[in-house]
């Protein structure tokens, strides 16, 4: 009996040993494999040298199910890739999923023995890779060669390497294979960091084809933007924490009204039934001609735009449906909120058409279920006949609290409350150290700000009570940036918090570089909006507005407690 119970014993150790072995062999089965191939500005390099490859990135984007093996070689090109027996370690590797960027030395001159022509030799070694790589059983996918950053005398990017983007493009076309265009969303970002690309991505000074760790880390998260949508099985080996959590790098400028050109003072809301954001807007018409005085700023609605990918791009949507006002009349500078269901506006209203900065404004109060059909409430009795700007938050007792301008006081920053967001009692000054408008109240890092518009860039306040407030020493947004549409001060701002992390909204005035900046030109007029990350720093507020902006908008729940 004994020895009984020790031959089952025994084969019952046996019996977990095996299925134990078998796991782990199923699982590293299952585990996919990443295979890169492709140059210099792939590869990956030792840590004392300054350059690093996009591919050495890869791998922090996914979990530990998916293996990435990097075999770009630098100064390869389609040609000497195979020639070197690199691609033979390639397909040793077995990869299941293979990208391929070539083009920087295949555009090298003729004589050189990497060199390749993009009409022919260059799309045959593709070819190549493509059926090879499928006969044992890979996915391959075509990556066009990231850009260089050299610029004509027009200051636009010299796409030198569009040959062999186009002769990719063409074997994909013709292979049935997936393609990530880097050709493309590399030029769109150097050209939205403008002249500080080079200081930004490059490895050392002069270098303007390779890159440090953050032009790496930037390149690797522009072919990430792709990658799932070209092979959707990717999606599910993601990290949800890690750098895909940024979200995508946001378009510069961010949005521009294609009517009439003159996008300003944004403030953003979740559309809860279309599961896409809106952002309302100031619409002035700034490309109408014959125009007298300031009544361009006059007689438009309010616009929006949408986004359904996280707030990196932006498409014009419309005009709010508002149904208040006779004859000639203006709307401003919206405020969109949402409590119980139900969204609610306070918009300034200005009857007539001024040619001058005369006349009355009221903030009125509009409902909605659908962000796009307004109904009237009412006009807030606030302290004058010429307020604007409202910005409305919600206070930890459950009542509401708006600022405002108060134009007859100089501009300063007034205030009311409310229990319900219907009734308003005005409380008087906020604060009256010094003028400004806009002004947008949030809380983030355990402490209320407030960002207004002092026209000199955005003043900074923080308080702990929404009551007393003590102003930052250095405004945001003073000095102009470098990149397009950005190269002013930024004004009017809105800002929202998801995620934990902090995205400001500003309008530019582009053209505004010069002593002339009010002329009454439209190229003088036309507004831009923009969108910068915010940063907490030694317990105030910067942002780095000529650096990649990557933003990922959650969707919001709505509570009503």
């Amino acid at each position: 009996m004994k020895k009984t119970r020790i031959a089952l014993t025994s084969k019952f150790i046996l019996l977990v040993l095996l299925f134990g072995c078998n796991a782990t062999l199923c699982a590293a089965e299952t585990t996919l494999r990443l295979a890169i191939i492709g140059d210099s500005t792939v590869c990956e390099y030792p840590p004392e040298n300054a350059c690093r490859g996009w591919g050495h990135y890869i791998h922090d984007y996914f979990k530990d199910t998916l293996r990435v093996i990097n075999l770009a070689g630098s100064g390869c090109s389609t040609k000497t890739f195979i020639n070197e027996g690199l691609w033979s370690k390639t397909l040793e590797e077995k990869p299941d999923i293979l990208l391929i960027q070539f083009g920087h030395n295949d555009s090298h001159n003729s004589d050189r023995p990497e060199a390749t022509d993009a009409a022919t030799d260059f799309r045959d070694y593709l070819r190549r890779y493509i059926d090879e790589s499928r006969a044992i059983g890979a996915t391959p996918i075509l990556v066009t060669p990231v850009q260089r950053r050299t610029y004509g005398s027009d200051g636009r990017l010299n796409n030198t390497l569009i040959i062999y983007a186009d002769a990719m493009k063409a074997v994909a076309a013709e292979k049935k294979v997936g393609l990530i265009d880097l050709n493309a969303s590399s030029g769109r970002l150097y050209e939205q960091l403008g002249s500080a690309a080079n200081d930004i991505v490059a490895s050392t000074p002069d270098d303007r084809t390779h890159f440090n760790e953050n032009g790496a880390r930037m390149m690797a998260h522009l072919v990430m933007q792709e990658l799932t949508q070209v092979e959707p099985r990717m999606a599910k080996e993601l990290v949800s924490d890690g750098p895909v959590a940024l979200g995508r790098i946001a378009d510069k400028p961010l949005f521009r009204d294609p009517v009439y050109d003159g996008a300003a003072d944004p403030v953003l809301c979740w559309n809860r039934a279309e599961k896409k954001w809106f952002m309302f807007y100031t619409n002035r018409r700034a490309n109408v001609p014959n125009t007298k005085g300031v009544s361009w700023v006059h007689g438009t609605k309010i616009g929006i735009a949408e986004s359904s990918g996280g707030g990196a791009t932006w498409k014009y949507r419309g005009t709010a449906n508002i149904d208040y006002g006779r004859g000639e009349y203006s709307y401003w500078a919206p405020e969109v909120i949402e409590h119980g269901g139900t969204y609610h506006m306070y918009l300034t209203f200005v009857p007539g058409m001024h040619t001058d900065w005369s006349g009355t404004r009221d903030i009125i109060h509009l409902t909605s279920k659908d962000l796009l059909n307004w109904k009237f409430e009412s006009v807030l009795k606030l302290s004058s006949k010429r307020v604007i700007d409202a910005c409305v938050m919600r206070l930890p007792d459950g009542t509401w609290r708006m600022w405002y301008n108060n134009e007859v006081d100089g501009k300063s920053i007034y205030y009311a409350d409310s229990p319900d967001l219907y009734k308003w009692f005005d409380k008087g000054k906020a604060m009256g150290e010094r003028p400004g408008e806009g002004p947008k109240v949030f809380r983030w890092k355990s402490c209320y700000w407030m960002v207004v518009d002092v026209w000199k860039g955005l003043g900074i306040y923080k308080s702990q009570d929404c009551l007393n407030w003590t102003r930052q020493v250095k405004n945001l947004l003073e000095q102009p940036g470098q990149g397009p549409d950005d190269q002013v001060k930024g004004g009017h701002p809105d800002v929202v918090v998801s995620g934990g992390r902090a995205y400001l909204f500003y309008f530019t005035h582009p053209g505004r570089r010069s002593s002339n900046e009010r002329g009454n030109a439209s190229d003088m007029r036309r507004s831009s909006i923009q969108v910068v990350e915010l940063e907490s720093k030694d317990a105030w507020l910067s942002c780095r507005r000529d650096e990649p902006t990557y933003i990922n908008l959650k969707a919001v729940i709505e509570t009503t407690k």
